[in-house]
């Protein structure tokens, strides 16, 4: 369990999740326990971006927030109702614009999932993610400028624009490209899906497409730097909304990916948090996921290099600066082309290397000592929660 998750920590958790269930469930929402307070209750929600359906969880208890804090919170709820008005008006605009200059467009996860929340408020979003092809961007990016949106960034994989509430993130593809496993299997995106019925440009997914894409976006955050909540959320609730969902297809298309034990892992979390009263125990990748899952390079060294091992974490830990003090074959011979006709020469460039290290003004010797005593030091409960979650490379 990662260290940094601190048993009121798990406790705030525990309590906000079975606000959440009782939400997204019609249920009743258990009584707060009296050893936490509304104050941290409310910063974890926020936190997680599932304050609205605590807020909506709060209205069934029988002993409501007192004061100022029950009227913060149903203040919450209307603005999030407006906003997700305001956000749905925009959204058909812009996809009402795409449809008439005939751009190819998909809209993405939030706007599709929070149609299968009880309301579709509860499911807030800060953006709205749409697939274009990647040379009509410039295109729609005009159209809507033209229509009075505000250009905001562009980046890589999306463009982003904004007006009023509702903020866009035109997609060039699905993921980044640096994702290897995830880009072959999605290409450009629009490979599983569809024309949308009526439309000419408007394409979707299947829902068993969509809940794949859930799964690869869950665990693309998890793997690579921290999810929370409301990502495993959105799996149960569609999951839940979609009883008659094909799960063979699905299990084969997570398997092609190597997503099919992560996809079990999720499921089971997600159904031991939402599909009842949740009791609090957290498992190392549960744990993981309210620790909000962030790390750094170090970190993620180390995780790249023993993810797959079954070696202990002191031996996998050592074995990690070794491969740092004595790069591989391959790596080398990158830095050392002579390499590719003498590979026996191997040990003699190790030390060339190193004393290439040492003589350089910026020596990577003390980087590497640095590095090795921050390997040493990693929290072994990122490890551990990599390898049950069964995720390697995406």
């Amino acid at each position: 369990m990662p260290e940094s998750v601190s048993s009121n920590r798990k406790e705030i958790a525990a309590y906000v999740i079975n606000l959440v269930a009782a939400a997204v469930n019609s249920a009743k929402a258990p009584e707060k326990p009296e050893n936490i307070s509304w104050q941290d209750i409310i910063k974890f929600a926020k936190e997680q971006s599932v304050l609205n359906l605590v807020s909506y969880a709060c209205e069934t208890l029988t002993t409501k927030p007192t004061g100022d804090t029950l009227k913060f919170l149903r203040e919450f709820r209307k603005q999030k109702i407006v906003i997700e008005a305001e956000q749905e008006i925009i959204a058909g605009d812009v996809f009402d614009m795409l449809e008439a200059k005939g751009i190819k467009h998909m809209p993405l996860k939030g706007y599709i999932v929070k149609n299968y929340y009880p309301s579709p408020d509860m499911r807030t979003m800060s953006d709205i993610d749409v697939l274009l092809e990647p040379n009509k961007i410039e295109e729609a990016v005009k159209l809507c400028v033209d229509d009075g949106f505000k250009f905001s960034s562009d980046g890589d994989l999306h463009c982003n624009i904004e007006k009023g509430k509702a903020h866009f993130e035109f997609h060039r593809a699905l993921v980044n490209t640096s994702y290897k496993n995830l880009t072959a299997y999605y290409g450009d995106g629009f490979v599983h899906a569809k024309k949308a019925d009526g439309y000419n440009c408007r394409y979707e997914m299947s829902d068993e497409d969509v809940y794949v894409f859930l799964l690869a976006h869950l665990a693309k955050h998890y793997r690579y730097g921290g999810t929370g909540i409301r990502t495993v959320l959105d799996l149960y609730v569609f999951r839940k909304a979609l009883p008659s969902l094909d799960m063979t297809y699905i299990l084969n298309e997570t398997a092609k990916i190597g997503l099919d034990k992560f996809q079990k892992t999720a499921e089971q979390v997600a159904d031991e948090w939402f599909g009842g009263t949740f009791n609090g125990e957290f498992n190392s990748v549960s744990a993981y996921i309210i620790s909000g899952g962030v790390y750094g390079t170090k970190d993620l060294y180390v995780v790249n290099n023993m993810i797959n091992s079954n070696d202990n974490m002191a031996v996998g830990k050592i074995k990690s600066i070794f491969s740092m003090i004595f790069p591989s074959y391959a790596l080398m011979s990158e830095w050392f082309p002579i390499l590719k006709k003498v590979k026996i020469l191997l040990p003699l460039f190790w030390v060339i290397r190193w004393v290439k290290s040492l003589a350089g003004k910026n020596s990577n010797l003390k980087n590497t000592l640095r590095i090795s005593s921050e390997i040493i030091n990693t929290d072994d409960s990122i490890i551990a929660a990599q390898r049950d979650a069964g995720l390697g490379e995406l």
